[in-house]
Parts: C-alpha cells; sequence; structure tokens
C-alpha cells in the first residue's frame, strides 16, 4: 500500500447550530485536494449523534442493528466525524478522528466479495426493491470516506468497482451518458441527489494519492462523462416554477423535492459546479442551482412544491412500495 502524506489541518466554518442532521450546505474544500474537506458538510450528521464518546456509542448500535441499518447512515456519520477531526475549531477533533476511523473499519469488512455494501431489507416505500439490494450512494461515501482514512485505499478501490463497472448494476447508460443510481428499482428512477453522491465518490478517487494511475484515469474518465450526462439531463428535474423533482421514476404524479431536498439540490449542484471539467459545465450547473434558489425565497412556489410532495405521499404513502 503506497503511503500518503499526513492529513493537514484546516479551519473551516462554524459548526451549524444545534448540529441538525438535515444542515448540509457546501463544504468547505479546495479542488483538487480531497484532504482539504468534502465537498457537502456533513458536520451536522456527526454531531447530531452527540460528542464523540456518545457517536461512538450509536455506532455500536447501528452495527449490532446491521440488518435494518442503511448502510449511507453509518457513512455519513463517518465523513462527518472525518470533518470534524480536521475543523480547528473543533475541541475533540482526536476524538472525532477516532470516530472516522472506527467507520472505515467497519466499511472495510461490511463490503461484499464485489466490494458492495448490501441492503438487507426490502426497500420499505416509495420503490419496490427486494432484499438484497445495493445503491451507489452507499458506493461513493465508502469511497470518499476511505481515501481520507489512512490505511484503507486498497478498500476504497474496492468500493469504487461499483462506480465503474456497469455489470454490478448501478450505474444506467443512456443516450446522453451515465447515471448513477441511489436506488435499482426498475424502471431505474433516477435520484438525484444519488447521482451526485455517486459523483463526489469518482473525483475523490481520480485525485487521491497512491493510486494506480490507471485507476486514477478510469475514476477521472467516469467522473468527467457523468458529469457532462448530468448537465444534459438537468431539465427534465425542473419544473417550471423552478422547483426540482427528487426523480425521475414514472410515478403516477410527479415526485417534487421536498424544501430540503430542493435546498440540498442547489448546494449539491454548487458542488459540483466548483469542481466540473469544463468552464461551460460550471457555468450551467451555476445557472441552474440560482433558478433553483430563487424559487426557494418565492413563498408561493415554496407553498405549492409542499403542497405537491403532501398529494405525491397521500399517493405514495412512506409504508407503500411502487
Amino acid at each position: 500500500m503506497s503511503s500518503r502524506p499526513r492529513r493537514q489541518l484546516h479551519v473551516t466554518s462554524p459548526r451549524p447550530d444545534n448540529v441538525d442532521a438535515r444542515h448540509q450546505p457546501m463544504g468547505d474544500f479546495t479542488p483538487g485536494d480531497i484532504t482539504s474537506g468534502f465537498h457537502v458538510d456533513l458536520r451536522g450528521v456527526a454531531g447530531s449523534y452527540g460528542p464523540p464518546g456518545e457517536a461512538e456509542g450509536w455506532l455500536d448500535l447501528l452495527v449490532l442493528r446491521r440488518e435494518r441499518i442503511l448502510p449511507v447512515t453509518v457513512l455519513q456519520l463517518g465523513m462527518g466525524a472525518w470533518q470534524r477531526s480536521i475543523d480547528l475549531s473543533d475541541p475533540d477533533r482526536a476524538a472525532w478522528s477516532d470516530v472516522a476511523q472506527r467507520v472505515a473499519d467497519w466499511a472495510a469488512v461490511d463490503m461484499d466479495g464485489y466490494g458492495r455494501f448490501a441492503h438487507l431489507t426490502p426497500m420499505p416505500h416509495t420503490y419496490d426493491i427486494p432484499a438484497p439490494w445495493f445503491s451507489a450512494m452507499a458506493q461513493a461515501l465508502a469511497t470518499s470516506l476511505l481515501v481520507r482514512v489512512p490505511g484503507h485505499f486498497d478498500d476504497a478501490a474496492r468500493a469504487a468497482q461499483s462506480l465503474l463497472d456497469p455489470s454490478l448494476d448501478m450505474i444506467t447508460d443512456t443516450e446522453h451518458g451515465p447515471i448513477l443510481e441511489e436506488y435499482q428499482a426498475s424502471p431505474r428512477p433516477h435520484v438525484l441527489n444519488g447521482w451526485m453522491w455517486g459523483l463526489y465518490g469518482l473525483y475523490d478517487l481520480a485525485h487521491a494519492d497512491g493510486a494506480d494511475p490507471g485507476l486514477r484515469e478510469r475514476a477521472r474518465a467516469a467522473y468527467e462523462a457523468g458529469v457532462a450526462s448530468l448537465v444534459t439531463h438537468l431539465p427534465a428535474y425542473e419544473t417550471q416554477r423552478g422547483w426540482s423533482t427528487y426523480d425521475r421514476y414514472p410515478h403516477v404524479i410527479a415526485n417534487i423535492a421536498s424544501p430540503f431536498y430542493h435546498r440540498l439540490h442547489v448546494s449539491m449542484l454548487r458542488t459540483i459546479a466548483r469542481i466540473a471539467p469544463q468552464t461551460v459545465q460550471a457555468a450551467s450547473l451555476e445557472a441552474t442551482a440560482g433558478r433553483w434558489e430563487q424559487a426557494l425565497s418565492r413563498p408561493l412556489t415554496r407553498v405549492t412544491a409542499v403542497a405537491r410532495k403532501v398529494g405525491f405521499r397521500l399517493v405514495k404513502p412512506r409504508g407503500k412500495a411502487a
């Protein structure tokens, strides 16, 4: 395993008030330097479990209930802990580093022989997906965490295979390019936020120190193809009022994004624009993010979106699959 330089500490923005797990703005990140931070600020996710000692207790509980827990739940805790571990304003950063290491160690042994994180119960709502099923979002979060935590680069390469190999069934090839799938439903739902989480994993692997040049090149090419595809497909996610949809699954009525996911879409589009391969792509992503952000500030648009989301859940409640 190749040696890597020691992780540097960086001054980041203040921690979110009341450590809200749903506060996920753009993270502090220097393009090209994966040790500088992460694309989305997940410190609130980690902090929502309490101080590091309590977070470790929650981690133990999550692992014990593994058959009912989404891998993303554990992996976001790990990434948020890693972000706190490089935050000079956090007095507990050494303890948070231990939490991140524990999650990385768990991830290394939880993967199956193909480097996948299995979901061991059927998808409980929205889509009809029997167990076991797999998610590009989980694979990407694991990749992003494992390239940052010392001693786990080989594990990151295993986790990333699902983001590179279409035969592992987490990539949809379309006429406009590949889409990374958060959910393996049929037909494919093309969930927007899960797709962008997937792109982070490819980008981080492409910029990981010590990576095999061939693997880095594959990740870079897949990332560039994914961003080009995202830019082309984005208009299909936008309503006439400038609000986003959660997915493109053929539901009876459109699955409008909730205010949380709409805000997340805005932040994530800007993070992808920050690392877009081409300036024209960055400009397109920023323009879309700007329109969607303006929609948040219009009370009538916001109320309409919430009403449409409520209508969607009346037709397809959380306890009902597709």
